[in-house]
């Protein structure tokens, strides 16, 4: 197999004519980073939150009055927010694209199954460039691009690896031991399968807070990929308080189709992941501002897909 091209040599320095100009374009963040090098200043810390099957009115800051995201909301609040924004109809292709700033049917990624979410290897990611710039990287949850050698996060640029294998927990792809569990997951480190305890949303979270910890002990800048697979299905394993709390509120407003009892319940415990995840988020950025990593830290938070049920979406139609 020919190697792989390097399309960036650091950070900020000339792109290698020699390889074929996939400069990233399309992706946003290099805007930032470029921006940051040319002026001369301290290269800035990056945490990419990608929730999964998470749909655009699933926020207050986008008008959801009854599902609770304060920290998120007032990330929106302080940030640049993209009101037209795009991604693809089903994950992995956004992954793809994200990852190489490219066209996904380039990258070979076309679906979620049947070997139609494996990326071409020779793809230059985004993990790769940073990691060449002198940035720590680390990938935590969903990767959905490969499970097997050379298509892992690991083989892609990502030093520091704890991941679910495939499109999720409770699919096919799970080791059987792990019963479809989202609460004490079994999960893998760098490729090796690990036991873990807790919920997988705050499992993810608190492997990235220790990979920043390690990073800033290093004196390194960083690339923090906190992939969710919540609130993607199923849903029989969900924070248990949250959802009491989400069942005790009407949430009938937000439901575009049925409104039966099971249709319900659903979106409690879905609402209940969102939640959660909005909690982790807000624990994220209360450490990164007690080490004094704030200011110096570009946060981007964004959805995959769109919602997994026929649920509140704004001014859209689906």
């Amino acid at each position: 197999m020919n190697a792989k091209p390097r399309i960036y040599q650091s950070i900020g320095n000339r792109v290698n004519s020699d390889y074929r100009q996939r400069i990233y374009s399309s992706s946003f963040l290099f805007c930032f980073l470029f921006g940051s090098a040319v002026l001369g200043q301290v290269p800035p810390n990056v945490v990419l939150i990608v929730t999964d099957d998470q749909g655009y009115g699933d926020f207050g800051a986008t008008g959801n009055a009854l599902i609770e995201t304060p920290r998120i909301d007032a990330l929106a609040r302080q940030s640049l927010f993209f009101s037209n924004f795009y991604v693809s109809p089903v994950c992995s292709p956004t992954r793809a694209s994200l990852m190489t700033g490219r066209y996904n049917y380039r990258t070979r990624v076309v679906d979620t199954w049947c070997g139609r979410s494996m990326m071409d290897s020779d793809e230059a990611t985004l993990a790769e460039a940073l990691r060449a710039g002198g940035y720590a990287t680390g990938l935590f949850g969903k990767w959905h691009l490969g499970d097997c050698c050379p298509m892992r996060p690991q083989d892609q640029g990502f030093e520091s690896v704890l991941m679910h294998r495939g499109g999720g927990l409770a699919q096919p792809s799970e080791p059987p031991q792990n019963k479809r569990r989202y609460t004490d997951p079994v999960l893998y480190r760098n490729g090796q399968e690990i036991q873990t305890q807790g919920y997988c949303t705050d499992v993810y979270f608190d492997e990235a807070i220790g990979f920043i910890d390690q990073s800033r002990a290093d004196d390194k800048p960083f690339f923090a990929y906190i992939a969710t697979n919540a609130p993607h299905g199923p849903y029989h394993d969900v924070p248990e308080e949250l959802l009491q709390h989400y069942l005790t509120i009407d949430l009938s407003p937000l439901m575009l189709g049925s409104k039966e009892a099971g249709e319900k319940d659903k979106l409690a415990r879905i609402a209940a992941m969102i939640t959660n995840i909005d909690q982790n988020v807000g624990r994220l950025i209360d450490h990164l501002n007690r080490y004094g990593k704030l200011d110096n830290t570009l946060i981007l938070v964004m959805v995959d897909n769109g919602p997994n049920t026929r649920r509140y979406v704004g001014p859209f139609r689906g």
